[in-house]
């Protein structure tokens, strides 16, 4: 068929379906009556729609193929079925198939000689396709940038799967909210607002921790090390302890199991409840 930047898997299951109905139109004597197992709903879908959607020239042709046999044999009884099956489970000959498909997709083809007519000539492109393949190159394209980039690489040194869905689905936890989600993900991309960063961006005067007086109030401090959220910090580190991991940041801002333990920590130490009520 041509390369996946071109083609769909959609548009294989009804390249297979035209390839049974030539197989059908070629049998001169014996049954009558026919089906074909089909493991893909939205190729069984096809002919039940308008057959103006990319991809569906394939099933107009196997439409009109259908339609010949059905000329030739009006004396006899024709029947064609087209049905459901599940990963065509209990189907003779799938393994048979499923090699042979193999084959072809490491180059071995039919001879174009046996192939319907249709399927001699250069298939036309599926925009679906190539839309799709264009969203994969950008998406390559952003993720070897955003890994290049200091917040990228702040991120995978805390969870090395990034860029990932997975942290996408810790911060959308139900029980956490909008603020906790939102502060989460500042301490995961270095933008937590503690001294250290708002003096680099010019919104305080000093750097030092407002809590124990440390010359720096870093994430890692305000996380890790500062005496006077020990009291809360208790509790975070009975969590890590629970699943077996130390504490650091990387098990704090990593770890889906941590988030709520987390979320919790920064909420009691009141250390940006102002903030959050002006966000609010």
């Amino acid at each position: 068929m041509g390369p996946e930047s071109e083609h769909t898997v959609h548009e294989a299951e009804l390249v297979g379906i035209l390839l049974a109905m030539h197989l059908i139109s070629t049998e001169k004597h014996g049954s009558t009556t026919f089906a074909l197992g089909v493991d893909n709903q939205a190729a069984l879908k096809a002919f039940q729609s308008t057959l103006r959607n990319p991809g569906h020239h394939l099933a107009r042709e196997a439409l009109r193929i259908a339609n010949q046999v059905q000329k030739r044999r009006r004396k006899g009884n024709y029947k064609l079925t087209l049905r459901w099956t599940a990963g065509h489970e209990g189907i003779e000959g799938n393994e048979d198939v499923d090699h042979e498909a193999k084959r072809a997709a490491r180059g071995k083809s039919s001879d174009k000689k046996t192939l319907p007519f249709y399927l001699r000539k250069c298939l036309l492109i599926n925009p679906a396709a190539v839309k799709r393949a264009h969203h994969n190159s950008q998406m390559e394209m952003w993720k070897d940038g955003w890994k290049a980039s200091y917040r990228g690489k702040h991120a995978a040194s805390l969870d090395e799967s990034t860029p990932s869905k997975r942290f996408l689905k810790t911060i959308s936890q139900e029980e956490l909210g909008r603020i906790n989600a939102s502060r989460l993900a500042q301490f995961r991309l270095g933008h937590a607002p503690v001294n250290q960063y708002l003096k680099r961006m010019k919104r305080v005067d000093r750097a030092r921790c407002p809590a124990c007086g440390d010359k720096e109030e870093t994430a890692e401090h305000f996380m890790l090390r500062c005496p006077a959220y020990a009291h809360e910090r208790w509790a975070l580190a009975q969590q890590a302890r629970k699943i077996r991991k130390p504490m650091a940041m990387g098990t704090l801002l990593g770890l889906p199991e941590m988030a709520k333990a987390v979320a919790k920590y920064i909420r009691g130490t009141n250390r940006f409840s102002q903030s959050e009520e002006n966000a609010q």
